[in-house]
């Protein structure tokens, strides 16, 4: 972390010292009881709460930690160095002394710093009112000598991603009130030593905050403090988010949540995005499921689009709850979200789609059991179908498909589009004396008119349809609907959190 940090905390330290080192008048006794009583009013913590800038907090979040052992040889200490000592904030950074009850006035964006004197912070947390459930910002915490110390991660309660978090209703329909406590985020433990923290993410703009903050003295008592920020409005241009799914829509289980933004959302701003957003999985009588998942930033097109996929296939018949609380949230220097959304769908059966090029062969299996098993024929050697996962986006009974590259135009029945870059499954009554025995399409998944209209009535949206057989594979390039081509791990790259 920055050592523009370790000026501030330095800086609260040495008035502290200064304080209680200097006499009162010329009489010795009066220095010395003088003295006396302002060690006992240092012995008081002393906190302090108010805004870090961003560029000092992003400075800040490109340092590291030191771990390493002092070297006797070495000619300078890390808070001596050229930057430390041209880059260093003054203690107003941490704000004016802050007592419990008080409350403090920020400006959106804007990080919070909490410093503590006469004390070891023990734990904080930072509440959004409007939105409990949100995880916790993990922070930074220091050393009061500046030195950004390392976190516990069992300790860092609410640092990850929101989780799911079941919640539960009385008997007179009200919500339970020990459930309840469950939604709130929960507070972070410091590390050993720490004297102070800064937040990792901006405040929102029209907010209210709780701060709660526990420190410890040296004789083990703990003192808490309580405040509130209050954060104003923004006069950041607003950026809408939409999803494409709705709410009771059933999908398969291929289907990604889509978020799509009106513009695009700054790279430096979509960890403040994404650690807003949260999914729980039920199953059908409401039981939480446990599902790994991952947001991951698409290429911008030319908006942002931002999508959610579990690590495997969506459980069958589950419900998906989804919370996007994004209005008034930072997504530029000068822009923020215009709304919030929520989305509630259901994930139906199981149906899972496999397409062989080289036994010419399509099933289709049902929760575990081949409800279909059909001849058909792929794309021919010259435009050739592509291997992976591709998802069912769309459906027509009656479909005009054309081609430039190919230059043709053809009236279709029982059309499943399952890729746009023009791969269908569909009826091709003309190609029905090779289907099972040769590969004769433009890419497509050919069908005779029975089949393909049976396949067609089973189809929705997010069924995963998996090719094979081919010479080429799918692209994540021009897709609506790239997220399965993705390996976990490279999917797991795309989010903005750590």
């Amino acid at each position: 972390m920055s050592t523009k940090i370790q000026g501030a905390v330095a800086a609260l330290s040495a008035l502290a010292l200064l304080t209680a080192c200097t006499p009162s008048s010329d009489d010795p006794d009066a220095t010395r009881n003088g003295a006396n009583k302002t060690a006992e009013a240092a012995a008081d913590p002393v906190f302090r709460v108010g805004a870090i800038t961003s560029e000092a907090a992003e400075s800040a979040s490109e340092s590291t930690p030191s771990s390493q052992p002092s070297d006797a040889t070495s000619s300078a200490e890390p808070s001596e160095s050229v930057d430390a000592a041209t880059a260093m904030p003054g203690a107003g950074d941490f704000g004016e002394v802050t007592e419990s009850g008080d409350d403090i006035d920020l400006e959106a964006g804007q990080r919070i710093g909490i410093s503590v004197e006469n004390a070891d912070l023990s734990d904080i947390s930072v509440t959004e009112e409007a939105h409990p459930r949100i995880a916790h910002d993990p922070g930074t915490f220091f050393d009061a000598s500046g030195t950004a110390l390392e976190a516990d991660d069992d300790a860092q309660a609410g640092s990850s991603t929101p989780s799911s978090t079941e919640s539960g209703t009385a008997d007179d329909g009200s919500k339970d009130a020990e459930t309840d406590t469950k939604d709130t985020a929960e507070a972070v433990a410091a590390p050993d030593e720490s004297a102070a923290w800064i937040s990792t993410y901006g405040l929102v703009a029209d907010s209210e905050y709780t701060v709660k903050v526990t420190a410890t003295t040296a004789n083990g008592d703990e003192v808490d403090l309580d405040a509130t920020i209050t954060v104003g409005d923004s006069d950041g241009a607003p950026m809408s988010v939409r999803t494409t799914l709705a709410d009771d829509q059933t999908v398969g289980v291929a289907a990604p949540i889509m978020l799509n933004f009106g513009s695009t959302v700054s790279k430096d701003f979509r960890d403040d995005v994404e650690r807003r957003l949260s999914v729980k999985v039920t199953d059908e009588d409401g039981k939480e499921r446990e599902v790994e998942g991952s947001w991951g930033w698409l290429y911008d097109d030319p908006q942002s689009r931002l999508h959610f996929r579990p690590k495997e296939f969506w459980p069958a018949h589950s419900k998906v709850s989804v919370d996007v609380p994004l209005k008034d949230v930072p997504t530029g220097e000068n822009s923020v979200g215009q709304n919030d959304l929520t989305l509630d769908f259901e994930i139906g059966r199981k149906q899972v789609v496999k397409a062989d090029a080289k036994s010419h062969r399509m099933t289709v299996t049902r929760d575990g059991k081949t409800v279909m098993d059909f001849p058909a024929s792929l794309g021919a050697p010259k435009s050739p179908s592509y291997n992976g996962t591709h998802v069912v986006m769309s459906k027509a009974a009656d479909y005009t498909m054309t081609s430039e590259q190919w230059d043709y135009e053809t009236d279709v029945q029982w059309a499943v589009r399952i890729h746009n870059n023009g791969e269908f499954i569909h009826a091709a009554p003309w190609s029905a004396g090779v289907q099972g025995s040769q590969n004769v399409s433009h890419g497509c998944i050919n069908l005779t008119t029975e089949r393909a209209k049976e396949y067609y009535d089973s189809a929705i949206f997010g069924d995963p349809v998996e090719v094979t057989g081919s010479q080429v594979s799918l692209s994540t390039n021009d897709s609506d609907i790239s997220d399965w081509v993705y390996s976990w791990d490279e999917w797991k790259k795309l989010s903005a959190l750590d």
